[in-house]
């Protein structure tokens, strides 16, 4: 087929239009199932894939492996997909997030600087392979066919990808991660039970395993949404942000062990990401809400730091003034699948 290929392109550059739509067939199926991958079920994968095509045309004289051009062509789509993206507005079934503090942005853009340095330090192959498998979405049959490869050689890459990711972010965190010294003794284990809304107010309820004793903590409301969506054990098709926060996560092999809340200072709860990775376990510190959704999407312990739960406010079984009827989990889903309206993203089970 490779041979094939390159005597299509050949002749495409000759101006053999049929040689050109022959390609175009043969290799679009897998082109806007690439674009919907990154782009969803809409307009933007069918716009994207619509603007390859032209650009492949236009720029076929460039392809330096004609063997390679459906590779080529996937490529063209995602980039596409990603220029749409970012000059298009936010859909407005997202909810929108709270503002964060200037430390968030500048902790964000660390951890985005740092991935994108330790992909990049990649050689060539892997670093396409880790493209399109953890951040595009495709199979890893889908990354064989987008890069003229056999399925085997993509999990290679994978393999070893993974391993250079890890021992590279391993070296970012040594300078600033703290070791795990907490021990189990100090802490109880907990489970998310619900998170409630009312008067506009979302709450986090966790409760003791094996005991009474209940802990109410405030969230925002981008971050109660997803909560619910992960209680009720739903998911997007389209990765969102704590999907990717932890897609990123098992590229780097890492392990997410149990997540902790760890003190509580001036009525402010602090969170910490019990990671494992490369054979150390290390401490991340984090947002309760941000660590509590991580937890319940990977299905992953929590526990609260045993002097946080003997200093915390008594809980009540009414985490929010009865002033308006209180929405649990399931209803906070049932009014966010509401908002989507007709048009939202397909939302599916969790396996």
């Amino acid at each position: 087929m490779s041979a094939d290929e390159a005597c299509l392109v050949n002749a495409a550059r000759a101006g053999d239009r049929g040689a050109f739509a022959t390609l175009v067939d043969r290799h679009r199926p897998q082109l806007l199932a690439s674009c919907r991958r990154m782009a969803g079920a809409g307009d933007v994968a069918e716009e994207a894939a619509q603007e390859a095509v032209l650009q492949a045309l236009l720029g076929l004289d460039r392809l330096r492996e004609p063997a390679r051009f459906g590779a080529w062509l996937v490529g063209i789509g995602l980039n596409v997909c990603r220029h749409l993206l970012r000059s298009r507005p936010a859909p407005p079934w997202q909810p929108e997030a709270a503002s964060p503090d200037p430390q968030e942005l500048a902790e964000a853009a660390e951890l985005v600087a740092r991935v994108r340095e330790a992909v990049a330090a990649l050689p060539a192959g892997q670093r396409r392979a880790v493209t399109l498998y953890y951040l595009a979405g495709l199979s890893q049959r889908e990354v064989a066919a987008a890069l003229g490869i056999q399925a085997g050689a993509v999990k290679g890459r994978l393999h070893k990808a993974r391993q250079a990711l890890r021992r590279r972010l391993a070296e970012f965190e040594e300078a600033d991660i703290e070791e795990d010294e907490m021990t189990q003794s100090e802490l109880v284990e907990v489970r998310v039970a619900d998170v409630v809304r009312r008067d506009g107010r979302n709450v986090v309820v966790l409760e003791e395993v094996g005991g009474d004793r209940r802990l109410h903590l405030w969230i925002g409301p981008y971050e109660a949404d997803f909560l619910a969506v992960h209680l009720e054990d739903l998911e997007m098709m389209r990765p969102l942000t704590y999907a990717f926060a932890a897609r990123l996560l098992e590229a780097a092999g890492g392990t997410l062990e149990e997540v902790r809340i760890s003190r509580l200072a001036d009525e402010t709860f602090y969170a910490e990401a019990v990671v494992a990775s490369g054979g150390a376990t290390r401490t991340v510190d984090a947002r309760p809400s941000d660590a509590l959704n991580l937890a319940v999407l990977l299905r992953r312990p929590v526990r609260v730091a045993r002097e946080v739960l003997d200093a915390a406010p008594p809980a009540s079984g009414e985490p929010v003034a009865p002033v308006a009827p209180a929405l649990s989990a399931t209803d906070i889903v049932d009014e966010l699948l509401a908002r989507l309206g007709p048009e939202r993203p397909s939302v599916r089970r969790r396996s």
